[in-house]
């Protein structure tokens, strides 16, 4: 596993370093045309839908200027989600289901990355954070753009995990959901563009470990030991966001009486095809994968407790766990690619774990191996892995 002490990479995503793309995008230096400049789109586009790993398809871009073009155009399934490690290291998923050795990509020199870790991502748009210091800011990790959110006002401040309502390339509507904690107390703070300082929240059931998603215009928070979920309906205008409404969803009454009573637990909140998923790890015994049972669970939003029905399958597609963020990725646009998996990337709640689950059967194996210096103490300070779901 690639350390990144020296060797800051700049060509993660392109294959090219930044200077020679500068200068090419500009127009200026063009490499000489070859032969395989002139092949079509469509047998590119077939080329490159058997190439789910976005480390393979940054080396059919860098070919030449035709390749680049096609190669960033629209009708090409996804590429497979990367993790992004603390310094702002990736390592991309392989077909087989494995992470590649992480390196760095290049960043723009002002957002000091060296000291920074992911906390959440939208589209191509990235969350960083420079935990203790009480900073924080957007990158899109392909067009280094940077957009810098106000500080915490306090250097005692970790960010625990961030959600936007909307990518940033949406509009100027997003809104920015931060789960903090701030002199060793859990708050909520929300941000929107135009506001010059975060709305924060405090309220006595915030727990130290949350999940957080905003789902159909409201953002859900929900406590990572115990299933409590709670629902918030938030009201933005010119001066800013802040929360309207609360409710607790009562999903504890709807599990069923003999799931995991005496076992350790952790929670997590997906969206998989326009449904919100409840997703719950019991273990044996000290978070080990080896003595871990996964259920999943669809919930009914219209009652009240919310119904909960466990599901044994995602209908081919996967679906990505971990500290800065989560997803369902259509697995089966890719061929070889295997379906109903979930992965878990190593979070706040168990740092020296990391698997792949198979709903169908109950099975776990490794996404990586060793696994990588996030289990080291000066790691861990700087935060922990994020899931990144790039659309380029």
């Amino acid at each position: 596993m690639d350390s990144g002490a020296d060797t800051t990479i700049g060509e993660t995503f392109d294959e090219m370093p930044q200077e020679k793309k500068a200068r090419t995008d500009a127009g200026a230096e063009d490499p000489p045309e070859s032969s395989w400049s002139g092949l079509q789109p469509d047998a590119l586009g077939v080329v490159l839908r058997s190439l789910p790993c976005l480390a393979d398809r940054a080396r059919v871009r860098s070919v030449c200027r035709q390749w680049r073009a096609v190669a960033s155009g629209r009708g090409v399934p996804p590429p497979l989600p990367l993790m992004v490690f603390p310094r702002f290291r990736f390592a991309s998923l392989t077909p087989e289901g494995v992470l590649t050795s992480a390196r760095r990509a290049w960043m723009p020199p002002e957002l000091g990355a060296f000291n920074a870790s992911c906390v959440g991502s939208s589209d191509a748009w990235l969350v960083g954070a420079r935990q203790a210091s009480g900073e924080s800011f957007l990158v899109n990790a392909f067009s280094h753009e940077v957009r810098h959110l106000p500080h915490f006002g306090t250097s005692d401040c970790s960010v625990r995990k961030v959600a936007l309502s909307a990518s940033p390339d949406s509009g100027p509507n997003y809104i920015v959901a931060a789960f903090i904690i701030r002199r060793s107390k859990p708050e909520l703070a929300l941000w929107k563009p135009g506001m010059k300082s975060w709305g924060v929240c405090r309220h006595a059931f915030f727990a130290g470990h949350v999940d957080i998603a905003f789902f159909q215009g409201k953002l859900y928070m929900l406590w990572r030991f115990t299933p409590c979920l709670f629902a918030f309906e938030l009201s933005a205008d010119e001066n800013g966001v802040s929360i309207s409404r609360m409710r607790d969803c009562l999903i504890e009454k709807s599990l069923p009486s003999t799931v995991g009573s005496s076992l350790e637990s952790s929670c997590n909140l997906v969206e998989w095809r326009g449904r919100l998923l409840l997703i719950i790890r019991y273990y044996g015994g000290h978070q080990s994968r080896r003595r871990v049972r996964v259920k999943v669970f669809e919930m009914d939003l219209s009652t009240s407790p919310f119904g909960l029905a466990e599901i044994h399958s995602f209908g081919g597609d996967c679906i990505f766990v971990g500290s800065g963020g989560f997803k369902s990725f259509p697995a089966g646009q890719h061929d070889g690619v295997e379906g109903d998996l979930i992965y878990f990337g190593p979070d706040h709640c168990n740092p020296k774990d990391a698997f792949v689950y198979r709903i169908r059967d109950g099975r776990t194996g490794p996404i990586f191996k060793p696994l990588p210096c996030v289990s080291h103490a000066s790691e861990r300070n700087l935060g922990f892995p994020a899931w990144f779901f790039p659309s380029e």
